[in-house]
């Protein structure tokens, strides 16, 4: 009887696991992108948009790989920005098929007029405060459309995990933390929460 009572415990633990499903998100490299001190909103700008374009760091894909889940899926998701195309491959581009999304980019972001001198950070930290309180330039995403982005980017995730269990996204920071947001709130459990910094992952499991 006790060994039955085993077996019934492995098998549904078997189960269980074989069951799970698991997102897996991590962000991209860090980039070649000096910050020169204080600069005019000009200066800010550019670079801004050098950012989108800027090669990344080296590293070694193994370190990074060791800190998550083996990979399952045959499929890896990444954006279309170069950034999180260049890591993706980096990581599994010899040993899963690579698919670049826009749905996937990082959230737009328009460096603000001020009649000042600021450092970098400065100008892109001021730029999104204001973003996230509804301040919305001609031709670029706003907050309210970003977050139906990343309701639609769920949904994807979801209907992915249905079939593969296992879902990879190579995307960005911001947008990595709002979509782990948006899956607690679909009842998904963070397992680990790594994703806000470069070559790190947050996992989410249900």
């Amino acid at each position: 009887m006790k060994k039955l009572f085993v077996a019934f415990i492995f098998i549904l633990c078997t189960n269980s696991f074989a069951s799970g499903q698991e997102v897996i998100l991590i962000r991209h490299a860090a980039v070649y992108m000096e910050h020169p001190g204080w600069m005019s909103r000009k200066n800010a700008a550019n670079l801004r948009e050098a950012y989108d374009s800027a090669p990344v760091h080296q590293f070694n894909p193994d370190t990074v790989l060791a800190k998550i889940s083996k990979r399952i899926a045959d499929t890896v998701y990444v954006s279309g920005l170069p950034r999180s195309i260049a890591t993706g491959l980096k990581l599994f581009g010899d040993s899963a098929q690579i698919v670049s999304l826009d749905l996937l980019n990082e959230f737009e972001l328009h460096v603000v007029w001020l009649p000042a001198y600021l450092p970098y950070k400065g100008w892109t930290g001021f730029s999104r405060v204001l973003w996230l309180l509804g301040r919305k330039h001609h031709g670029t995403e706003s907050y309210d459309e970003a977050k139906k982005r990343v309701k639609l980017v769920c949904d994807f995730i979801e209907q992915k995990a249905n079939n593969q269990k296992q879902v990879i996204l190579v995307t960005h920071g911001f947008l990595n933390r709002n979509i782990a947001k948006e899956l607690e709130k679909r009842k998904w459990t963070i397992t680990q929460n790594e994703g806000k910094k470069n070559l790190g992952a947050t996992i989410l499991k249900k």
